[in-house]
C-alpha cells in the first residue's frame, strides 16, 4: 500500500462539469489540479455531484403525476454516474483506480492516487456519499467545490445584501440551509450530510474551484472559502 499525506475527499457540485453545456477548460483545469496534488503525496476520492443535468431531467419528470421523490433521485443518481464515466475516462492516463466507485465500503484498500466516487442510494445528494465515504477512509475534512465560494445568509445572486460567512459551527450552519432533504435541492452542502458530518466531527470546506486556493487552504493559509465544523 502506498504511503499518502492525506486522503482528500472533494465533493464537486455538477454544475462545475456542465453550466450548461460540459465545461472541457474546466475539466482540463481540474485534472491539473488533481494532478499537482497527487504528484504531492495525496490520494483524492471526488465525489462527484450531477448539477444542472440531473435538474433538467428532474424537472422533466415532474412533469408526470406518477413520479416520485425516490424516482427524481434515481434520475439524478444515473446523471452522476454519467458525469463520473466521463472524468473516469478522461483522466484515464493519471494514477487512477480502474472502476468508479458506488459504494463506500468499496473504498477500501485501493491504492492508486485518484479515486472517482458516484452515488448509489435515494434520499441524500452526493455530499452525503462524500461523508460515508470520509468515515471508511478515516478523512477529517472533505473539501466542496462549487460554483460560489463562501457560504451566505441567503442567495446572494437574489439577494445581494446577503453575509458572507468565513466560519460557523455546524448548528448555525443547518438553521440557514432547510432541515429537509429533496431532489435537486442546491446548497452549499445538503442537510443530511451535514447532520452526518456533525455527528461524525467532520470538517467541510467551502471553496471554489482554484488550485491556489486548496493548496493554501491545505497548507493553513489565507484562503477565500468557509470552514463547518
Amino acid at each position: 500500500m502506498k504511503d499518502f499525506k492525506e486522503t482528500i475527499i472533494i465533493a464537486m457540485g455538477g454544475s462545475l462539469l456542465v453550466p450548461e453545456r460540459i465545461d472541457v477548460p474546466f475539466i482540463k483545469s481540474l485534472k491539473e489540479m488533481i494532478q499537482h496534488f497527487t504528484n504531492d503525496g495525496y490520494q483524492i476520492a471526488l465525489v462527484v455531484g450531477g448539477g444542472k443535468t440531473c435538474r433538467y431531467y428532474q424537472s422533466a419528470a415532474r412533469k408526470f403525476d406518477n413520479v416520485n421523490d425516490i424516482d427524481l433521485d434515481w434520475i439524478g443518481i444515473k446523471t452522476i454516474h454519467l458525469n463520473c464515466e466521463l472524468l473516469l475516462r478522461t483522466f484515464s492516463d493519471l494514477d487512477i483506480h480502474s472502476e468508479i466507485i458506488i459504494k463506500p465500503e468499496d473504498l477500501h484498500g485501493i491504492n492508486e492516487s485518484l479515486i472517482i466516487v458516484g452515488a448509489w442510494e435515494p434520499g441524500c445528494s452526493s455530499d452525503t456519499d462524500a461523508v460515508e465515504m470520509a468515515e471508511i477512509s478515516g478523512a477529517q475534512r472533505i473539501i466542496n467545490f462549487s460554483s460560489t465560494s463562501h457560504v451566505y445568509s441567503a442567495d446572494p445572486r437574489t439577494h445581494p445584501d446577503a453575509e458572507r460567512f468565513e466560519k460557523l459551527s455546524w448548528e448555525e450552519y443547518r438553521n440557514i440551509i432547510p432541515k429537509e432533504w429533496t431532489p435537486g435541492m442546491s446548497a452549499p452542502f445538503d442537510p443530511v450530510a451535514s447532520e452526518k458530518a456533525q455527528q461524525g466531527g467532520i470538517t467541510v470546506a467551502i471553496l471554489g474551484a482554484s488550485v491556489e486556493n486548496l493548496e493554501n487552504y491545505l497548507n493553513e493559509k489565507e484562503f477565500e472559502g468557509t470552514v463547518l465544523s
